[in-house]
């Protein structure tokens, strides 16, 4: 949070003092939970979209104890564990808070177990010992326990930097990161990855779903989830697109895609099949929220004004102070016709208090605070911008852009089945209401998903159930199945760490057993080509040469440089290069090829014109793109001969390359050979041994 004053201990000050000074900074300067009663109640909430997460300041009970109290921790501690909940809180409000809370019980407990009281001053080693025993105790091979390790090295280095604690031993989590459930064999780990990836009859339906759809409701939710079928992106990340988001670069289309958990900004670019249907989903999306993005923008240009929407009745000079009467209020705040109806009637019978009532028995608690400061549309404008603002109004977290750019903007009760949409609202969809799109939850009343409204069935008759982070999971699958590079999966899924790739492979155990005895079945030495595919790493004796080590891949073929001995001198210019291999056959090498051919093609020309002109300069350009066109087309027609087999080495003569000993050897008169133990035949000349030496660096004796 942005309105958060850290604590700085102070080197000079002994632990009870910075204690001292951390429990009153957290009381007096942080405010967060403040209005739930603060440090004089046991129990704070936090909201998360439609869940509450508890926080409960009490002793450990045994799951399943029939104790329901809520026994408090023993001051002092319970002062430091508000105090470290608050703070961390304030940083960033997280939904594990419920991990914190645990390791603060245990700590709790194990302080009494060794020194009789429950002072964080305390705590030494064998505290530390301690609270590893109970947790062993509590919750014996729990995969929870690698969760509580990592919150218990944050404590730990916390109370160390903070000088509560600044001879506490260093401690490093004990408990290992449990497997991956995409990786075990066991019976309900392997139905869960049965389940979790969706089937390509699913997937099909969601494209089925975006052409048929013909509701606004259909259109806007439909076009949502296609733009998590051209990338794995998660669902929170659609919050973050905005109305700009598209981004044209040479021909091909990407969206501006901001990532969560580290990744940050990012371009993804979209397949050319899927072009048009993101292009279609970013128009739907505009239409529809064209309203919700008009009322943010005038709440925030005309501080005090309502926004007079199509469903006011007032005058358009009806003053911003003057007092409404029940109607004209309840037009302004969008209820529905049969309400208003209920109200006409009872002014009919001349009632001037029933249409009060009427509106009363819907909206009573903000309705009466609104009565007693007066139903005006100066109030409703206050009301409004305190209802749908969000903490970092007018923009939206994380990427600083006003609320009214956003995409995905809507208004309240935009798609409900009986209530108008509120005219003067604005909000963003959270996740849950986009997986209610996709599964029935249970629910008092239950939703139709999107696949009911268009009339799909999954492929057994039965309606299609899933989660937004099945899309996920269903494009990095299929993406390890068509082999991938880890590093570009985990770059097109906005993952910080490429060790996550592991948890979204659900290829089934027969996919993995075939990729596997693939390898197994290679007799002899892979070729460099079969090695490519297997995703194997070459040797340089594979690609013919007497030398150790591995050749590094590069957009054209293989490098056989030794990066050990200097640094590479041509700059990327690897189709004129000797030590360069191009393979036949290797994945995407053509099209890149030809791709370089093109774009060193039009310099060529432009030389050629240029050169023409008599431009300056022109003509040396000329030669040399003309030397880099010929050795790029000459590769490129031997990878497209038939005549030569696929994994075929092909190379350029070493004379085309020489080295910059060569041609001064040359340009001297010598005869060199590029033989791989460089020798060097002398031919007659007036040049003396001595001359030769130097040219070669070699020392004279």
């Amino acid at each position: 949070m942005s309105n958060v004053v850290f604590f700085q201990p102070k080197v000079e000050l002994t632990a009870e003092q910075n204690l001292s000074d951390f429990i009153a900074h957290c009381q007096n300067n942080l405010t967060l939970y403040e209005d739930q009663g603060g440090f004089s109640v046991n129990r704070w909430r936090y909201n998360c979209g439609r869940k509450e997460h508890t926080m409960v300041f009490s002793r450990y009970r045994e799951k399943g104890s029939s104790n329901y109290s809520d026994d408090p921790m023993d001051e002092p501690f319970l002062s430091f564990a508000k105090s470290y909940v608050r703070y961390r809180q304030s940083e960033r409000q997280v939904t594990s808070i419920g991990d914190k809370t645990a390791i603060l019980r245990t700590l709790h407990d194990a302080l009494i177990n060794i020194h009789g009281e429950a002072n964080i001053l305390l705590i030494d080693g064998l505290v530390q010992t301690e609270v590893y025993d109970l947790f062993n105790k509590r919750f014996p091979k729990s995969p929870k326990l690698f969760r509580f390790g990592g919150q218990l090295v944050l404590l730990y280095e916390f109370l160390i930097a903070k000088g509560i604690a600044q001879t506490l031993p260093q401690w490093s989590n004990p408990w290992r990161r449990p497997q991956a459930k995409a990786e075990r064999t066991d019976k309900e780990s392997q139905k869960w990855q049965m389940e979790r990836c969706p089937s390509q009859h699913q997937m099909l339906s969601l494209a089925d779903c975006f052409a048929k759809a013909e509701t606004p409701q259909d259109r806007y939710w439909s076009s949502v989830l296609s733009l998590l079928m051209f990338a794995p992106g998660r669902a929170g990340e659609l919050a973050f697109l905005t109305v700009d988001s598209l981004h044209e670069e040479e021909g091909r289309l990407g969206v501006r895609w901001y990532g969560e958990k580290g990744f940050q900004d990012s371009l993804k670019w979209v397949p050319r099949h899927l072009e048009m249907t993101v292009r279609e989903a970013f128009a739907r999306l505009l239409k529809i929220g064209a309203p919700a993005r008009k009322a943010a923008k005038f709440a925030h240009d005309n501080p005090g004004k309502f926004y007079r929407h199509e469903g006011c009745i007032t005058p358009d000079d009806f003053p911003e102070n003057k007092e409404m009467n029940a109607l004209e209020f309840a037009h302004a705040m969008n209820f529905t016709s049969a309400t208003i109806q209920r109200m006409k009637e009872k002014y009919a019978k001349f009632d001037t208090q029933g249409p009060w009532n009427v509106l009363n028995a819907h909206q009573s608690k903000w309705l009466q605070k609104l009565r007693s400061e007066g139903a005006t549309y100066a109030n409703l404008a206050e009301y409004v911008v305190s209802q749908y603002k969000k903490e970092e109004w007018p923009n939206l977290p994380k990427i600083g852009r006003p609320v009214w750019e956003s995409l995905l903007l809507i208004r309240e009760n935009e798609f409900h089945a009986e209530f108008e949409p509120k005219g003067f609202s604005w909000l963003i969809p959270d996740v849950n209401r986009l997986n209610d799109q996709l599964s029935q939850r249970p629910m008092k009343n239950t939703i139709p998903t999107i696949f009911q409204r268009v009339g799909i069935k999954d492929e057994d008759g039965s309606e299609i159930s899933m989660t937004s982070h099945q899309l996920r999971v269903w494009l990095s699958t299929c993406a390890e199945r068509g082999g991938m590079d880890s590093w570009k999966l985990a770059q097109w899924a906005g993952r910080a760490n490429i060790n996550d790739n592991r948890h979204y492979d659900l290829r089934t155990q027969d996919e993995r057993e075939e990729q596997t005895m693939s390898l197994l079945g290679i007799e002899k030495r892979p070729t460099p080509l079969e090695a490519l595919k297997h995703r194997l790493p070459v040797s340089y004796e594979d690609l013919g040469l007497d030398r150790i080590g591995i050749a590094d891949v590069t957009e054209y073929g293989m490098c056989t440089h030794d990066y050990a001995m200097s640094p590479c001198t041509k700059g990327g210019e690897c189709m004129t290069c000797k030590e360069h291999v191009c393979i036949k056959g290797m994945p995407k090498t053509l099209s890149r090829i030809k791709q370089l051919e093109e774009m060193v093609e039009s310099q060529l020309t432009k030389a050629q014109k240029d050169a023409k002109n008599g431009d300056f300069g022109a003509d040396r350009w000329e030669t040399h793109l003309g030397w880099k066109l010929s050795h790029i087309r000459t590769q490129r027609l031997r990878m497209e001969d038939k005549n030569i087999p696929d994994g075929a080495l092909l190379w350029i003569p070493k004379s085309h390359d020489p080295s910059p000993i060569e041609r001064s050897l040359q340009q001297r008169g010598f005869q060199t050979e590029n033989t791989s133990e460089s020798k060097l035949k002398a031919a007659p000349t007036t040049h003396d041994d001595k001359t030769v030496k130097y040219l070669l660096g070699i020392p004279d004796a």
